[in-house]
């Protein structure tokens, strides 16, 4: 589906839901505590973590230590949930102007948290060391590299926040952030808590990247690398996740979809021009 069309669908979906779905605080902790489990177990399934979704509901809402596991997947699953806890505070206690001035601060606050309990010497600090993105072909910058590319990251996101519809903001902010791969390790988890605080911010649903979808995603990112910050696949494979997202919260709240009637195409584009 073009870009535009699908962009227009999830905003409709977006403001439906504004306007239908009037939850509980029960009902919000509950959902938290579902997305929370969901998203840590896809996230972290796409980095090799071999816990199952049910042994990430055990670790995380009963506070079950799986036996035979590795250690290091318990702490990742660990680390995962109570980053994904500090995700939505920010992203609901926040402006996205105050994002954007934040950024730098926000990106090491979600390391930090993910990474500490794993790694405390290397959390949220910058790597000192080359690194190689495995499967990629771009070259992330040198050490001595990263705080300019990362002031500029900062910039660039800066002036995109008042032109880039928040979905393509939100891609962006992941697709940039691992092209650099700031941290030693844990990049790519940090990423799409990144992107799911700033669809969050803006009133959109968790995107959750699963199996089924990892082999295209990661087929994304490299294409986008050659693709630039336009319209890429990498965009257009968010936005359909999100609009799968939606879908699935209405069918779980009773809310009737929309239809299958095409929208009409939503004004401007992800290079400048598309507003929020």
């Amino acid at each position: 589906m073009d870009l535009q069309v699908l962009l227009a669908e999830v905003d409709r979906n977006r403001n439906l839901l504004a306007e239908r779905y009037h939850p509980t605080p029960e009902q919000i902790q509950n959902f938290d505590d579902y997305f929370r489990i969901r998203n840590t177990f896809t996230s972290n399934a796409l980095e090799g973590n071999f816990l199952s979704l049910v042994d990430t509901r055990l670790v995380l809402k009963d506070g079950i230590s799986v036996g035979g596991k590795r250690i290091n997947d318990l702490l990742e699953t660990l680390s995962h949930g109570k980053t994904f806890d500090l995700m939505l505070s920010i992203a609901r206690n926040s402006t996205l102007d105050s994002i954007a001035k934040h950024f730098l601060l926000i990106i090491c606050d979600l390391h930090h948290s993910f990474y500490e309990m794993i790694d405390k010497k290397n959390a949220g600090v910058y790597r000192d060391v080359d690194v190689m993105i495995g499967g990629a072909s771009i070259l992330p910058p040198a050490p001595d590299e990263l705080d300019m590319f990362m002031d500029n990251f900062k910039a660039v996101f800066g002036r995109y926040k008042n032109t880039y519809h928040p979905v393509c903001l939100a891609a962006y902010a992941h697709l940039r952030f691992v092209q650099i791969h700031p941290f030693l390790d844990g990049n790519g988890r940090t990423s799409r808590l990144l992107m799911n605080l700033i669809l969050v911010n803006q009133g959109y649903q968790i995107v959750d990247i699963d199996k089924d979808s990892g082999a295209r995603y990661y087929d994304a990112l490299e294409k986008a690398d050659k693709q630039g910050y336009k319209e890429n696949e990498f965009y257009s494979l968010i936005a359909e996740l999100e609009l799968k997202a939606q879908k699935e919260f209405m069918r779980i709240n009773h809310i009737d979809y929309p239809g299958p009637d095409p929208p009409s195409p939503a004004p401007g584009h992800c290079n400048g021009m598309m507003m929020k």
